[in-house]
């Protein structure tokens, strides 16, 4: 989740508790000025290095993108001293308010360490950000629903404009919900500790951890008002794990939780749609395969390019960033996919010699300039 969204949403909520007698257009107005302002209603110490954090990430990911067209060997000394000097930034953050989470959290992402030692160190900030979040957040618990008590969630609905986001009048169940993801929204420490969950798990992927990875993702995709893909996680990890019975069982739970939009959700997911080719390959049914890998190329844009041309992704800064292009989440599933696909024999030559796949990631290549 981006910083400036969370942010200003705590800094929102201080200020709203603090004057409960505004009307509704002083409570728009308010809104719109933090989102612009935020540092004026930075009030306390931990709200000020909560907008040094977001205006330090800000700064890291505009200043990546400037290095896109530097040839290779600038790009990687430019890359290098951007990462160290926002490295030291976070960790001077992280320790003037240690309840900063993503600060240290992206400084360790940045840190030159082994990937063994980065999960050991993320696993370590895990755990003192749920012991914070158990011991000091009134409301948050482990065994309710979406991470909030009930009891929570109704002193939440008690506020003035509560409910003004409705257009009509909600149901209880719509109420409820709607207040579990703006606490969500609102609880820095709440999305700090998410936010190294989803990095565990998408390490423990990269580094073949893959009862881990899941573990992890499932664990990310309790939260409510917290957009995330974690179920590409889950189903990566299945398709190594060649468990198909487990893989189709998690597919009908989303669909189950998705309702009216579960043809969407995995319809037009990359994860599912190339960990299904990936799983049915690996079980040895080729007919199938052939049948999910064209479904792949079909509906993902660049599915074709991207598997036969494995394509640099910058790293998450801290996790799976909202993309870009019409292509972006493809990406980002077949290079989360990569390990996989390396460790699954003779798959990326018999992708590429499966009818129109060739062509296809040509064409791709061509509409893109890549």
């Amino acid at each position: 989740m981006d910083p400036r969204h969370y942010v200003a949403a705590y800094l929102e909520r201080l200020y709203l508790d603090a004057h409960h007698d505004l009307t509704p257009a002083a409570r728009g107005l308010v809104h719109e000025d933090i989102a612009a302002r935020p540092e004026k209603y930075a009030s306390s110490e931990h709200a000020q290095a909560l907008v040094a954090y977001a205006q330090c990430h800000t700064r890291l990911i505009t200043a990546l993108d400037r290095l896109d067209d530097l040839p290779d060997g600038e790009f990687e000394r430019k890359r290098g001293e951007l990462f160290e000097g926002a490295r030291i930034e976070f960790f001077k953050i992280a320790e003037n308010d240690r309840l900063c989470i993503d600060a240290r959290l992206v400084g360790n992402l940045l840190s030159n360490i082994p990937l063994d030692a980065c999960i050991s160190e993320l696993m370590d900030l895990e755990q003192r950000s749920h012991e914070y979040l158990a011991g000091s957040v009134e409301g948050f618990s482990d065994e309710a629903s979406q991470f909030w008590t009930d009891r929570a969630v109704a002193a939440w609905l008690e506020r003035p404009g509560s409910t003004n986001a409705f257009d009509s009048a909600p149901t209880a169940d719509e109420r409820a919900r709607y207040a579990r993801e703006r606490m969500t929204v609102a609880e820095p420490a709440l999305i700090g500790w998410l936010h190294t969950l989803e990095a565990i798990s998408q390490l423990c992927l990269a580094s073949a951890r893959y009862h881990a990875a899941s573990d992890y993702a499932r664990r990310v995709r309790r939260a409510a008002g917290y957009p995330n893909r974690a179920e590409g996680t889950v189903f990566l990890a299945l398709a190594r794990l060649e468990d198909e019975d487990g893989f189709f069982t998690f597919a009908h739970e989303l669909e189950a939780e998705a309702g009216t939009d579960a043809p969407k959700l995995l319809d037009d997911s990359p994860w599912f749609l190339l960990a299904r080719t990936l799983l049915l390959y690996k079980l040895g049914r080729r007919k199938p395969a052939r049948r999910a890998l064209r479904d792949f190329v079909a509906r993902c844009d660049g599915g074709a390019f991207f598997l036969l041309n494995p394509t640099y992704m910058t790293p998450y800064l801290p996790v799976r960033p909202e993309p870009r292009h019409a292509w972006g989440r493809t990406h980002q599933a077949v290079w989360e996919a990569d390990g996989i696909i390396a460790d699954t024999p003779d798959f990326a030559a018999w992708a590429e010699s499966i009818e129109g796949v060739y062509d296809e990631s040509e064409r791709f290549a061509d509409r893109n300039g890549f």
